[in-house]
């Protein structure tokens, strides 16, 4: 009975994972290719957005399983069922970093080194993305900048404007989820002592400057 369920559990989690999994996108709301910082935008929250929820489907099976394994045998549907919301809840609170701090682990010292491995992971993650957010914000200044001159020329249309500036609303809705991210890391990481937090808070408020100044360009746009 516990390998059939190992099996079942195992089948499952891998079908969830590929669920979760997805390509990133190569073009904005409009249809208009996107620039490979935008591109590297996407793909940087796709790997937060991936980390929590294969946090909360790793969770949710290990959890299931052990409750399913603890009830007894008439009541095992119940104890996988609760066991699966406690894991749920617990693997969806998790990043890199904040995954580390909450696993157990042999030893202190693993326990150390795993989160100093996890913690220059994170930094180096959120580094990229904020390279990534100041470049994306400078291309969207720069592109409705150009675009609204040639509409006022009769050289575009409101249209490709407006696709425009749903595709610069979206990159803002991204960075404000990385920087909401990074706060959550940078807390837990000042919590613990870690000295990669300096690193995560310098990270973020590049992204916080990159993000008010594409909401500034979105700003001075007139009203559609």
């Amino acid at each position: 009975m516990l390998i059939r369920i190992v099996r079942t559990r195992s089948l499952a989690a891998t079908a969830a994972a590929l669920m979760l999994l997805s390509a990133c996108a190569t073009t904005g709301p409009g249809g208009e290719p996107l620039t490979p910082a935008q591109q590297q935008l996407r793909a940087q929250n796709q790997r937060f957005n991936d980390t929590v929820a294969t946090g909360v489907v790793a969770g949710a099976l290990a959890l299931g399983l052990l409750g399913a394994l603890l009830a007894g045998p008439r009541s095992r549907g119940e104890g996988a069922a609760l066991g699966a919301l406690a894991g749920a809840a617990v693997g969806g609170a998790a990043g890199t970093y904040i995954a580390a701090r909450n696993e157990r682990y042999a030893t202190r010292e693993q326990a150390a080194q795993a989160r100093i491995a996890a913690a220059n992971q994170e930094a180096a993650e959120l580094e990229r993305t904020a390279l990534a957010a100041e470049q994306v914000a400078k291309e969207n200044r720069e592109r409705l900048a150009a675009l609204q001159a040639r509409v006022k020329a009769g050289q575009a249309t409101a249209a490709q404007l407006s696709a425009q500036v749903a595709t610069a609303r979206e990159d803002l809705a991204l960075m404000n989820e990385a920087i909401a991210h990074s706060r959550k890391v940078e807390g837990a990481m000042r919590a613990d002592g870690v000295p990669q937090a300096a690193s995560v808070q310098e990270s973020r408020r590049r992204m916080e400057e990159a993000a008010r100044e594409l909401e500034g360009a979105l700003a001075q746009l007139p009203a559609a």
